[in-house]
């Protein structure tokens, strides 16, 4: 009985590990999600990004344009739905939406 739940304890790191995506299945996916996501844009919420909602489609992206700086702009929501911009550069918007889109990646491969 130990030796069962010793090898049950130890299978558990590697169950974790495997189920983490590769690089190159997150890049062979990436393609497919940027074609058939649509990406709306909006320009300022009423509520604080703490407390925005997205619009809970996952073939959306929403790009929130912000009036103001507040905390959480140039980020992305952890699960890639929405990115909030503040005077954001170019660079940076587009490391924002790889981000966003690695996000999408890793949530429809299982990892998150």
């Amino acid at each position: 009985m130990r030796i069962v739940l010793a090898l049950a304890i130890a299978a558990i790191p590697l169950s974790t590990i495997a189920a983490e995506p590769t690089a190159q299945e997150i890049a062979k996916l990436l393609p497919k999600l940027m074609a058939e996501t649509l990406v709306n844009a909006r320009m300022g919420i009423s509520v604080p990004i703490a407390n925005f909602k997205s619009d809970g489609d996952p073939n959306t992206l929403e790009i929130v344009f912000l009036e103001k700086s507040e905390p959480g702009a140039n980020t992305v929501s952890d699960d890639g739905e929405v990115i909030f911009l503040f005077e954001a550069s170019d660079k940076l918007q587009s490391k924002l939406i790889n981000t966003a889109f690695e996000n999408r990646a890793k949530r429809r491969l299982g990892a998150v």
